[in-house]
């Protein structure tokens, strides 16, 4: 196996990593707050009780999913500077540039960076305990 392929397959398995806990810190908090914001205004009737007994579960973790979170980010976007500065054709890849692949990564991560911050916002001006 070359070395290419090595580093590959773990930017692979971090990139999955990082997706996995996103939906835990920042999906799920987002679309139980969007769902409580309908419910307050009348939108909605009610929110179903399974997602009510789930988003209160979850604020159980909610200091280790941020934790967590934040540190698959900032692993992701160091990952993302080490690959802008690795050519791949140096070390035998035959394919074309990989340039727009990389914008498109950190196109992703700003993007994820963004849910980030608007959650840990509102985790310490609505959840945080005073």
């Amino acid at each position: 196996m070359t070395q290419i392929k090595r580093v590959q397959g773990i930017f692979s398995w971090v990139v999955v990593l990082s997706e996995v806990s996103h939906v835990f810190c920042c999906v799920l908090p987002s679309l139980f707050s969007v769902l409580t914001v309908f419910v307050s205004m009348g939108v909605i009737g009610v929110m179903p009780v399974w997602m009510d007994g789930m988003h209160h579960a979850m604020h159980d973790w909610e200091i280790p999913l941020i934790g967590m979170s934040a540190f698959i980010l900032s692993l992701g976007w160091i990952l993302h500077f080490i690959s802008k500065r690795i050519d791949c054709h140096d070390t035998g890849c035959g394919h074309g540039p990989c340039g727009t692949k990389k914008n498109k990564t950190a196109k992703v991560l700003r993007i994820a960076t963004f849910l980030f911050v608007i959650n840990v916002v509102i985790y310490f001006s609505v959840h945080y305990p005073l």
